[in-house]
């Protein structure tokens, strides 16, 4: 019997599990950044665990500011890492990083040019075990979901959605039924293979030459006897036939339109048939950096992110998490919106018994909003409001200022106002009224934030920025406070 094939009769193949070092140590209060040296204002491994966002405008310092300081404390205490890289400098500056912490040999740099592979349809089947399929499908779906933030509703709730779940069920379960590896490039040849008409079905040509009918053809030898056969043979061969061209282009477009660049020249390469590094190797302690930056690879470079990422959550979830003995591991986003989906959220709202801690950087509130669509505000209310900790560097945009103070929150300010009556030529003299009203400002106000430091010469290369944390007071009992960063 196949590997894959197993999969669908309820044989689960082993998984490895990696031991921790005898004698690392990370418990939840570990000290990672000190803000001052009062111990009030002490920040730990417990507080990294519940989300990291830091906001700042182009040139505030957020990444040479907090994002380099809490990088380098993650390096320096062990965490393993993933990487998600949105500009071409991106992985020199982790180079660079990991040189400065002692950890270069950690470093593993996921690109066109490196020696590393990653089959995760091969991974997913070693750790889904009978759920592969549909675990499968669920990722793939995730996964396209990045070009298309919006809710979905009316149509594309009810026929388009489950269509495409559809679609994938039945090209993944009958490669397995085959017996052939479950690879992007089967995957996407299964989809431009399939008939256009019931007609082309019973065509002898289209029969010799189709990677399709090959495939059921095998299957029908392997797995007549199989419950689902009969429904994949009945999919592809009368269901998805009788289909009006345009309702096949549309389900199919999310796909084709994914595998097609993570399957050409050396982007295809890299997700190919062999593997040797998957989100285990992070677990254990290296810092994955996933090189296909965006600015330069687009869409490929998007999906490719996708991926580990979410292959990474799903191996976070996977695994028995114990504070202190545990590793932890983290999660980077710098320019976050293009690397979030739906999912993010329900992730981050237990990262914290995970082990995990989860940094997105971005400029400003609209690149979240922008990237959601129209009817996605409540997205990223939830998303950003699952992030305790916020750093707030420079920002002169309007909207994240004000959203900035909103989160803040307000405090209860007493005015006094004195008003007089009379004159001094009445019998009874002047009069005075005091009078005190209760009235709610913004604790921290939208002008805090536009004349924060942003580093290079001229401020002496400090960054400063404004910190705040859910229920946390820190010096003074305050809800928030101004902090610095050397950029050197």
């Amino acid at each position: 019997m196949s590997p894959f094939l197993s999969l669908l009769v309820g044989h689960k193949p082993p998984r490895s599990h990696t031991l921790e070092p005898v004698g690392e140590r990370w418990p939840l209060d570990l000290p990672l950044v000190r803000f001052s040296k009062l111990d009030a204002d002490v920040w730990t491994l417990g507080d990294a665990c519940q989300g990291v966002l830091i906001m700042g405008e182009n040139g505030s310092g957020k990444t040479s500011g907090s994002g380099q300081l809490i990088a380098r404390k993650f390096l320096q205490n062990g965490f393993g890492g993933l990487v998600l890289c949105f500009k071409t400098d991106e992985a020199d500056l982790w180079r660079e990083y990991l040189k400065r912490a002692g950890r270069e040999a950690d470093g593993r740099f996921f690109s066109p040019e490196s020696a590393f592979r990653f089959n995760f349809l091969d991974y997913e089947a070693g750790t889904s075990g009978v759920d592969f399929a549909e675990n499968l499908v669920t990722l793939l779906v995730d996964v396209a979901s990045i070009q298309k933030r919006t809710e979905a509703s009316g149509s594309e709730a009810h026929f388009w959605l489950p269509q495409k779940k559809k679609l994938l069920r039945n090209a993944i379960t009958l490669l397995l039924l085959a017996g052939h590896p479950v690879q992007l490039r089967t995957l996407y040849q299964i989809i431009t293979d399939a008939p256009h008409f019931p007609e082309q079905t019973k065509d002898p040509q289209w029969q010799a030459k189709s990677f399709l009918f090959d495939l059921l053809r095998k299957a029908e030898e392997k797995a007549a006897d199989h419950p689902e056969w009969e429904l994949i043979k009945n999919y592809w061969m009368s269901e998805r036939p009788l289909l009006p061209s345009k309702t096949r282009e549309t389900i199919d477009a999310d796909f084709t339109g994914m595998f097609d660049p993570l399957t050409r020249g050396k982007i295809g390469e890299l997700f190919g048939a062999s593997t040797n590094l998957t989100p285990d190797d992070i677990l254990a302690g290296k810092i994955v950096v996933i090189d296909i930056p965006i600015a330069k690879y687009r869409e490929a470079g998007q999906y490719a992110a996708l991926i580990w990422a979410q292959l990474f959550q799903r191996a976070v979830d996977r695994r028995a998490y114990e504070s202190p003995v545990g590793r932890p591991v983290f999660l980077w986003e710098d320019e976050a919106h293009y690397f979030t989906i739906e999912q993010d959220a329900l992730f981050q709202t237990t990262a914290r018994s995970k082990g995990i801690s989860v940094v997105r950087l971005t400029q400003n509130l609209p690149n979240f909003l922008d990237a959601y669509g129209r009817d996605g505000k409540h997205k990223v209310d939830t998303l950003l409001g699952n992030h305790a900790t916020k750093i707030f560097h420079r920002n002169g945009d309007a909207v994240t200022t004000e959203w900035s103070a909103k989160t803040i929150a307000k405090d209860t300010q007493y005015r006094h106002s004195i008003s007089g009556s009379g004159s001094v030529s009445a019998a009874s003299g002047p009069t005075s009224n005091v009078s005190v009203s209760e009235v709610e400002e913004d604790s921290c106000p939208p002008k805090e934030f536009i004349g924060l430091k942003n580093g290079g010469k001229k401020n002496n290369y400090t960054v400063e920025a404004i910190l705040f944390q859910s229920g946390r007071l820190w010096r003074k009992s305050e809800r928030w406070t101004t902090v610095r960063f050397n950029q050197r």
